[in-house]
């Protein structure tokens, strides 16, 4: 009699016969099979032939697994010696739920859980036979590779998720302890993403993560990681780094992998990657502070301009931390009341009237006297602190214009809103509940300022935030407009009330024909979209003059006012008188033809400046220099060409010939002699030129109210 090894319960009365057990086997889900003591395949029920899509009359050496490429679950081919049933025939030991993956001839997966008994003589006590049983659970392997695959890697774009990441840090650590080669740790972030995603939809937002994963997985080395981390930002791990340049030459083709066009949809597209860098085991940090740092440099490649790399330094890191120090002393400054809001005035100089205010924060330091926003604010752009210090203004200046309606005085205050601030999740809220209980004289009194760079950063969010803080009656102005790269898409989505421009165009106009034509630009704008218009920097009633001709009203600058305490405003509002000389500026909007003789004005401006810089450092120009000959100069060459074809038939256009030719002669004649002059004489000839000079501008402007006449 022979003994299985295994006992039937005792509840049994009866041991089955041969054939109820065959019926038994036949019936059951899992595959039963029969071998000899020199493993020849006797048996299969009709469960074996079902896994592998077999008759039943099948030729029974066919259900040899031998006879299928097999893998164990880590990969690893099963050689024939392993599976269970050679196993028990070895050892004579029972194998119990060995894991079994199979590749059928259709190239299907095929995972099995399979375990061997032995079947003793019971006299001779040898292996007579084993039975087999193998279990499919193919399905289960499945659900458990998708769950696998779910909880370790990214749902968008298939790469490895934060938490995988962790884990191969640590193996690419440990590999480079002991070999040791460098392990570089890259944070990576996409530039021009989000207006991608804003102007183009998420769809294709999401189109373009993948692609972006795409090339990163085929850049990057077999043995190295590339994993998103979440939104537009990814992580990658390159390991077996020889040397710094090995590295380089890797992350500079990253750069430009990434930085190369991209079609989605019938849109193509164009981003860049900012790739902050830090190297193990030179920084030997745990890995969640290696992240950090790479993640700062990264931050430092944005700042520096993007689609760049940036090694994290640990002596700016150094720096960093001893800027906290200084971050705790803002901090304790604004609990000690020692900033304070000044405040500039915004003049409406055609109408002579002042509209409103802008607020200003200062330092009141007490060992270093008043510092002015640029010395502290940068330290505190990335602190959490600059939304505290938003508040605050906020708030200061909301019970500035309550107390200056007490005293009669009725007018906007503009306060300016950080990046930080803006993109909090609570910004709006906050900016409700400091608003609780104020009438709406004093809200619909408020202007929040946003810088267009920052606005620009994600136009979406920012449109729900001007939406919502426009329903408590809140002004919205577009801060430095001109230094961003917006569309007039974007302009058109941003529901804001007013355009500044920055005032490093404003400043250099009058010198400098390009900054000339971008305001003009931005008035342009301004009014196709209705929205007011205001220049900041205004230094000279040049300025003044040279922005009304241009259609901008609202101005801002230190020829206006400096910024001053608020006990002060009310004062210098109820003083203030428009200055006369504003008349001088022709009243109408001037037309784009109109335009040109007000580009011709700056071109000369540039010239007589150049001259008067070169006389007052003692040098002049040589009498050869070009810009001495009067057809020559930007002017002359505007007045012998374009100028002449359109107005010689007005007599104001060629009275500024002669005027002009006698002043590019007298230039001409001091540069040549100006080292022979005598101090009185030289001074009596520069005095001469500049009076030239004011005549032959009093000609343009006549000629100009000549121009708006008509």
């Amino acid at each position: 009699m022979e003994d299985i090894g295994v006992h039937f319960p005792s509840i049994w009365k009866h041991r089955p016969d041969e054939r109820q057990l065959q019926a038994i086997i036949a019936t059951l889900e899992e595959g039963i099979q029969l071998w000899d003591s020199e493993g020849k395949h006797l048996y299969s029920n009709p469960a074996i032939a079902a896994l592998f899509d077999f008759s039943p009359d099948h030729p029974p050496d066919e259900f040899s697994f031998s006879k299928w490429p097999c893998y164990r679950d880590d990969g690893t081919p099963f050689h024939l010696e392993d599976y269970p049933v050679a196993r028990v025939l070895a050892t004579g030991l029972a194998q119990t739920r060995v894991l079994l993956h199979i590749v059928k001839p259709d190239d299907s997966d095929l995972w099995l859980r399979m375990s061997a008994y032995p079947i003793f003589d019971a006299k001779t006590k040898r292996i007579t036979s084993v039975v087999s049983s193998a279990a499919d659970i193919t399905q289960m392997m499945e659900q458990g590779r998708r769950m696998e695959q779910m909880a370790h890697y990214d749902a968008l774009t298939r790469l490895p998720n934060r938490v995988l990441l962790a884990d191969r840090m640590y193996q690419a650590m440990a590999r480079s302890q002991r070999s040791g080669e460098t392990l570089a740790i890259c944070m990576m972030d996409l530039d021009g993403f989000k207006p991608v995603n804003d102007t183009l939809g998420h769809k294709a937002g999401d189109q373009l993560l993948q692609e972006v994963s795409h090339r990163l997985s085929d850049s990057i080395r077999g043995g190295d990681t590339a994993a998103r981390i979440g939104g537009d930002e990814f992580a990658l791990l390159l390991g077996g780094l020889q040397s710094l340049r090995e590295f380089e030459m890797i992350v500079g083709r990253l750069l430009q992998v990434i930085s190369s066009p991209y079609t989605i949809g019938e849109q193509q597209v164009r981003i860049s990657a900012s790739i902050g860098v830090t190297l193990y085991p030179n920084d030997g940090s745990d890995p969640d502070l290696l992240l950090r740092h790479a993640d700062q440099a990264m931050y430092l490649a944005k700042q520096a301009g993007k689609n760049q790399f940036q090694l994290f330094d640990s002596n700016q890191d150094q720096r960093l931390k001893a800027n906290r120090g200084a971050v705790r002393k803002i901090e304790q400054a604004l609990e000690q009341d020692q900033l304070v809001l000044y405040y500039q005035p915004k003049v409406d100089c055609r109408q002579g009237s002042v509209l409103g205010v802008e607020a200003l924060v200062r330092w009141r330091h007490p060992v270093m006297g008043l510092l002015s926003p640029a010395e502290f604010l940068p330290l505190i752009e990335n602190d959490d602190l600059i939304v505290t210090l938003g508040e605050w203004v906020a708030a200061e200046a909301m019970r500035q214009i309550v107390a200056w309606q007490k005293e009669g005085l009725d007018i906007t205050v503009g306060i300016n809103i950080s990046a930080r601030q803006l993109y909090h999740r609570d910004f709006s809220r906050r900016l409700r509940e400091m608003m609780a209980g104020q009438p709406e004289s004093v809200t619909r009194r408020l202007e929040i300022e946003i810088v267009e760079t920052t606005a620009l950063e994600d136009v979406s969010a920012v449109k729900d935030v001007i939406d919502d803080c426009r329903k408590l009656g809140v002004r919205f102005a577009l801060d430095d407009f001109g230094t961003g790269f917006s569309s007039l898409v974007h302009l058109k989505r941003l529901a804001v009330d007013v355009l500044k421009i920055d005032q490093s165009f404003v400043r250099d106009m009058l010198n400098d024909p390009e900054d000339l034509a971008i305001v003009e630009g931005v008035i342009g704008m301004a009014a196709a979209f209705k929205r007011t218009v205001v220049a900041e920097g205004v230094e000279t009633i040049d300025h003044i003059l040279m922005l009304l001709e241009l259609g901008c009203d609202v101005m801002q600058g230190h020829v206006l006012s400096r910024p001053m305490p608020a006990s002060q405003v009310a004062g210098w509002v109820r003083s203030f008188k428009p200055d006369p000389l504003w008349q001088m500026s022709s009243s109408p909007r001037p037309t784009r033809d109109y335009f040109h003789l007000l580009l011709a004005e700056a071109n000369h401006r540039q010239w007589h400046e150049e001259i008067m810089s070169g006389l007052h450092h003692m040098k002049g120009l040589a009498a050869s220099n070009p810009k001495l000959d009067d057809r020559s100069c930007r002017f002359g060459q505007w007045y012998y060409n374009e100028g002449t074809r359109r107005f010689f038939s007005l007599a104001e256009f060629r009275a500024l010939e002669l005027v002009h030719q006698q002043l590019h002669q007298h230039a001409k004649e001091i540069c040549e002699n100006h080292a022979c002059l005598s101090e009185g004489e030289r001074q009596e000839q520069e005095a001469r030129l500049v009076l030239e000079n004011l005549e032959f501008v009093h000609l343009l402007r006549q000629f100009r109210h000549t121009l708006a006449k008509e």
